[in-house]
């Protein structure tokens, strides 16, 4: 799953690692491991029990045998002799350290990159729901055409018009998205929905080769279950390409950039022994950069009307999330170091649709459905430091999230009308089932014309 940049992408969002538990200084730590799937910069090591942020807050703010405070925060550094608050340390942070928070810090704020691996994605089988996917609904109909004979009259249900313009294509999709995570111990539960476009154009540069550009913005706001909320945008680039090299096969592949900046805001409380409460409000503006890389492939036969096929499709998604700090006066907000995501998915379906003529357009439904895996998106440990944490070298600490859910499937339903004078209309709704964590609908609509 990704963080929406701490709530970009778990942390963009969207979160997983296994460290949990461990505390060092920077010098300690061996940078050199990765965590693949969603894992922040880490620390190789040895892996000890999870831990939640409330867990780790009261390790490290606890009262030692000596009777002083945040005993495993300030380590051996120095403490003002007559307070016993530790030195270097902002005045929030230090003024926890004469007593012990002893419950309710959350989980940080979902990433920005996430979703249930890939859940933004279209489905392998699905066609309509991205720029690739529009690509790969002509191209299926321009196969369908390419094996019969001849053409059936009827106006604009001639299946001539089913066959890709010679010339330069411009297309729009609008998307609407509904996605709302189950609140766990790790993670933080929230209600988002995600508005978007994508706008661009493509070409028909042989008799078996589309190819194509888009420009892709989105608007993601959620709503945390436990107070506070999140707020991502993105835009970047995509790329594509639609090879026919003969009847009935088809290859589509894409690559996307995707700059991602967002903003989180949640609530923090804690009690001391002596029940003096702590806590407020923190603010964090997250950003990260995303690389995605599709590959759908499929085999489409025609039985009259109707087109049936298998679809197989393979999904790369990496994202480089920037650190940042959240602010606030409670002593509680944290710095998160740099980190990475990365997710690597398969896909398995079929896809079904029906050619109807009318007098006015070409309709064609369809229903696709495939099952999901996921390799590389791992639990893993998000990297923080407590940012009024001013020593040279600062306490790090992990902060645990949840496993991933391997496996999940996904349904869609559309219609695709091609009208005369090169236009083309499309609706299409896609939804996630027996996911973990998440559940997810979207609806998308878009057009096409043919200049």
């Amino acid at each position: 799953m990704y963080y929406p940049l701490p709530t970009l992408i778990k942390p963009a969002t969207q979160y997983h690692h296994s460290i949990a538990g461990y505390i060092r200084s920077k010098s300690g730590i061996n940078k050199t491991g990765l965590g693949w799937s969603g894992c922040f910069l880490f620390a190789c090591c040895t892996v000890s029990q999870a831990q939640t942020v409330d867990q780790q807050f009261q390790r490290l703010l606890s009262k030692g045998a000596n009777g002083d405070y945040c005993v495993e925060l300030v380590g051996n550094s120095a403490r003002d002799p007559l307070t016993l608050q530790p030195v270097n340390f902002g005045p929030q942070l230090a003024g926890l350290c004469v007593g012990l928070p002893t419950g309710g810090g959350g989980s940080p704020p979902p990433p920005v990159g996430s979703g249930p691996g890939g859940a933004t994605s279209g489905s392998a089988a699905g066609a309509g729901q991205s720029v690739l996917g529009q690509a790969d609904q002509l191209a299926t109909r321009r196969r369908q055409q390419s094996s019969k004979d001849k053409k059936s009259g009827g106006g604009s249900g001639d299946d001539g018009e089913l066959a890709l313009s010679p010339t330069i294509n411009l297309f729009f999709n609008a998307d609407y998205r509904e996605l709302d995570r189950r609140q766990t111990v790790f993670e933080q539960g929230y209600f988002s929905n995600q508005k978007g476009f994508s706008l661009g154009a493509d070409t028909l540069l042989t008799d078996w080769l589309v190819a194509g550009l888009a420009f892709n913005y989105s608007h993601w706001h959620g709503d945390q279950i436990s107070g506070g909320g999140f707020q991502t945008d993105s835009f970047g680039p995509t790329v594509f390409a639609s090879l026919t090299p003969w009847q009935g096969f088809f290859a589509d592949m894409s690559f996307q950039y995707a700059n991602k900046t967002g903003s989180n805001t949640g609530q923090r409380q804690y009690a001391r022994e002596d029940n003096t409460n702590f806590g407020g409000t923190t603010t964090g503006s997250p950003g990260a950069a995303q690389y995605e890389g599709n590959f759908l492939t499929g085999y489409d036969v025609a039985i009259g009307g109707l087109t049936i096929g298998p679809r197989a499709a393979i999904r790369y998604r990496r994202a480089n999330i920037d650190g940042y700090t959240e602010q606030g006066n409670s002593g509680l907000e944290l710095r998160f170091l740099p980190d990475s995501l990365t997710s690597v998915q398969s896909s398995v379906g079929a896809q079904a649709s029906f050619v109807f003529n009318t007098q006015w357009a070409v309709l064609i439904p369809q229903l696709n459905a495939d099952w999901t895996h996921e390799y590389a998106d791992g639990q893993r440990e998000i990297l923080v430091e407590f940012a009024q944490d001013n020593r040279i070298n600062p306490t790090l600490f992990t902060i645990q999230t949840d496993r991933p859910d391997r496996d999940f499937f996904r349904m869609g339903a559309g219609v695709v009308a091609v009208l005369p004078h090169g236009w083309q209309a499309f609706v299409n709704f896609e939804t996630i089932i027996g996911h973990a964590y998440f559940d997810n609908y979207t609806g998308t609509v878009g057009f096409r014309l043919g200049l």
